[in-house]
């Protein structure tokens, strides 16, 4: 039951690092980790950024397992994985010709403006929603989910393998959180630079992002 477990996580794992590398998951985990008490709010984001992971990994995984079940042909998820592949390499070249240019700033999304004062709740449906409506992060839960649902059939592995990809989606979103619960103060320093860098590129790592691991879906695809 648990034998091919090792193999979709080794398979899925670019994916899942493509989603760790997402940038305004990470951008809002350090402004709120930042604001005075938010701590808790942070931790928080990461819980929602977490389930909402797990809900579009483990709908599509869903699908893809009852695709199979009905006797849909292996042929077809091979095409979607491709289409899918397509999609992230065209939005990562779109994101990079939209990319500032030269020392013109990146304008960041209004919502930013509001978060050192955002609360729990509210932290919590917007870890949600950067995971669970961001059409770039459903290409990648999407290439996994399918991965998982067409060849894991037991329930537990197949649980387990999108908790694992969640896990490995959400990591760098809870770094700062976690620096910021037991680094104090002392950390502060490193976390205003590392905004700073993520907001003067937030756009090309994204498209960088979305052109090489959509290159990969495409490669695994054929292989």
């Amino acid at each position: 039951m648990w034998s091919q477990l090792g193999q979709v996580v080794a398979e899925f794992f670019p994916l899942a690092v493509g989603v760790a590398l997402s940038p305004l998951p990470l951008i809002a985990a350090v402004i709120i980790s930042l604001a005075a008490g938010g701590g808790g709010r942070a931790v928080a984001l990461v819980a929602g950024r977490f389930l909402g992971v797990v809900v579009v990994v483990g709908v599509f995984a869903a699908l893809s397992e009852l695709f199979a079940d009905t006797g849909g042909s292996a042929a077809v998820l091979s095409v979607l994985n491709v289409l899918l592949g397509l999609a992230m390499m065209v939005f990562g070249v779109l994101t990079w010709v939209r990319r500032p240019r030269g020392d013109e700033p990146d304008s960041p999304p209004k919502w930013m403006a509001s978060l050192t004062g955002i609360s729990g709740a509210r932290a919590f449906g917007l870890g949600f929603t950067l995971s669970a409506a961001n059409v770039k992060e459903l290409a990648f839960g999407a290439g996994a989910g399918i991965l998982i649902g067409s060849t894991l059939t037991a329930a537990a592995p197949t649980i387990a393998a999108v908790a694992i990809f969640a896990a490995i989606g959400t990591v760098t979103a809870a770094l700062p959180v976690v620096a910021v619960l037991t680094g104090g103060e002392r950390i502060r320093p490193a976390l205003d630079r590392l905004h700073a860098g993520l907001m003067r590129s937030s756009r090309t790592i994204t498209a960088v992002v979305l052109v090489l691991f959509g290159a990969v879906l495409l490669a695994s695809s054929f292989g």
